[in-house]
């Protein structure tokens, strides 16, 4: 599992002065993007070949509010030829209330050719290192 953590922010809020339902997607993104790093994606060849975000589901737990520091446990679910899935989880830290809880599947994509890529050798072993063998997430999609 992969941890990331992050503090509310005020722009993070809505009317009701809680987070905002889209702003779960940054915050998503903010441990994807610190995941894949750690996974040894190459940044200056994404715009060649990178991953693309095709599935979203989040299940929204209870409110976090400005100040909340945030802890996002990402863990890697099914693999397939050119798709991963992540699984998340959001915590309040010094509480431990869960906020709530997504999932992700992305697709390697070859931005040149403009179609899904085979997934590296190299991104399906760092992936296959962070994978949960407790998930109990559908597979990633036959046609990935």
């Amino acid at each position: 599992m992969f941890v990331h953590t992050l503090i509310v922010r005020f722009r993070d809020l809505d009317a009701l002065n809680h987070v905002n339902n889209a702003v779960y997607l940054t915050y998503l993104e903010e441990a994807r993007l610190a995941f894949s790093a750690e996974m040894g994606v190459d940044w200056s060849r994404f715009q060649q070949q990178g991953f693309v975000l095709a599935r979203c589901e989040i299940d929204y737990r209870r409110p976090a509010v400005l100040g909340d520091m945030l802890r996002i446990e990402l863990s890697v679910g099914a693999v397939g030829r050119s798709s991963f899935e992540f699984v998340y989880r959001i915590t309040r830290v010094g509480d431990g209330q869960l906020i709530a809880e997504a999932r992700t599947i992305q697709v390697c994509f070859d931005f040149i050719q403009n179609r899904p890529a085979r997934l590296p050798d190299t991104w399906r072993a760092a992936l296959a290192r962070h994978q949960s063998h407790e998930s109990v997430s559908s597979p990633c999609p036959a046609s990935a």
